[in-house]
């Protein structure tokens, strides 16, 4: 491969500032030393690789930090401008591994909903800030409203079901969820970002505190992809959070799906880019009937075409989206219903796309793309898996829904 990633896979360098640009490419250095030059190593010491890897990430060059304000110790990315910023860094992670990379975008999602101007929380960053500013790795996880359970009748937001509650007890708020599904981490969570109705249906979110002992988490599972965050379901019985813990403002949730559609999407997108270096090596190496290399065959070029194309358009809408959420003043800020319905249809053909390139790949590969050496499957197996917590089978008509109402006026979906 004779040309850059970013000279193959273009996006507009302007949205993204020089200060932003450093930070960037320390991400990429940190990707490719410690993770991608590695990866038999890397698979072989999965576990423990997965925890260090991340203390070197969100410690040692500081990340876990990013988006929390300057004058509460963090990097000061707190503003809707630094959008294209973030999720260049979300794209690197996920070159290296998509496991680190969602963990760190439900992160980064979670504080955007606290620290993000113009929304800023004096109260929780003080909170909140001395915990994460401190040099001890933690672990943020995200339940989102679900599709529901048989007879049972739920508050919902935009279709989907909310399945925990918070009411007013004394002067705070207590939360109640039984086994519920997080995105990511349920297993070892220090803090849970929870959608919830509140007495009148009204969605809304609380944090609550692994570490309360009416936190109930269920046995770690066995996951098809991103195993490595450690998820299980939890319940919550009865948790007395403090009232500065509840944020109920208008458009909030719709905040956390805008923002987790941008960086799930660029967490994607890494991984696709990185499987795009897979296939760029594997089929230099491979020669056909006749001498010819593989690649040069017009039909397996046409296939090594698709793999490209995918993956350039969604690197393109990604940074589409980017910019929308970076002027709140042009399109409204992230919790808009035009901006949360962009991100809904802009993060769904990202993970389409993502997942049908490498689909492609595989498929010309044939064994090489399965087995380990190579290192595919697992980007395989983990963009499947993120593409299902936004836009699976399960998760598509509620997209669908989504963009119905708002480009229709539909008022009864």
């Amino acid at each position: 491969m004779n040309k850059t990633l970013d000279e193959l896979f273009v996006y507009p360098k302007e949205l993204v500032d020089e200060e932003s640009k450093r930070v960037i490419h320390l991400v990429r250095q940190w990707a490719d030393r410690e993770i991608i030059s590695k990866r038999q190593e890397y698979r072989e010491n999965y576990e423990k690789f997965f925890i260090e890897k991340r203390k070197s990430l969100n410690l040692t060059i500081g990340l876990q930090r990013l988006t929390l304000p300057e004058e509460h110790g963090g990097f000061g990315w707190n503003s809707p401008a630094n959008a294209p910023g973030i999720v260049s860094i979300l794209t690197e992670i996920g070159r290296a591994d998509a496991a680190i990379g969602v963990v760190s975008a439900v992160k980064y999602t979670i504080f955007a909903a606290i620290t993000m101007a113009p929304h800023l929380d004096k109260t929780l960053c003080d909170a909140l800030a001395p915990i994460y500013c401190a040099e001890e790795l933690k672990t943020l996880s995200l339940v989102l409203p679900g599709a529901g359970l048989v007879g049972q009748e739920t508050p919902l937001f935009m279709g989907r079901s909310i399945l925990a509650t918070v009411e007013p007890d004394g002067e705070g708020y207590a939360i109640n969820g039984k086994n519920l599904r997080p995105i990511n981490s349920g297993a070892v969570a220090d803090l849970f970002c929870v959608v919830c109705a509140d007495k009148l249906g009204r969605p809304c979110i609380a944090l609550v505190p692994g570490n309360d002992a009416n936190v109930v988490r269920g046995k770690t599972l066995l996951e098809t992809g991103l195993n490595a965050s450690s998820n299980a379901d939890v319940s919550f019985n009865n948790v007395r959070i403090p009232k500065s813990y509840v944020i109920a403002r208008d458009g909030v949730v719709e905040e956390i799906y805008t923002w987790l559609n941008l960086l799930l999407g660029g967490v994607s997108v890494g991984a696709a880019m990185n499987f795009f270096e897979m296939v760029s090596d594997w089929s230099e190496t491979r020669t056909i009937k006749g001498g010819y290399m593989m690649k040069e065959n017009p039909l397996c070029a046409s296939v090594l075409a698709d793999v490209a194309d995918e993956i350039f358009t969604a690197r393109i809408l990604l940074y589409n989206l980017a910019h929308i959420m970076s002027k709140p003043d042009d399109w409204g800020h992230s919790g808009s219903q035009r901006v949360y319905t962009f991100s809904q249809i802009i993060g769904s053909t990202v993970q389409q796309k993502v997942v049908r390139a490498i689909n492609r790949g595989l498929e010309l590969m044939g064994s090489a793309g399965y087995s380990k050496e190579w290192h595919v499957e697992k980007h395989w197996r983990d963009t499947k898996t993120i593409q299902s917590y936004l836009c699976g089978v399960g998760a598509e008509a509620p997209v669908k829904m989504d963009t119905a109402r708002f480009f229709f006026d539909c008022k009864e979906i």
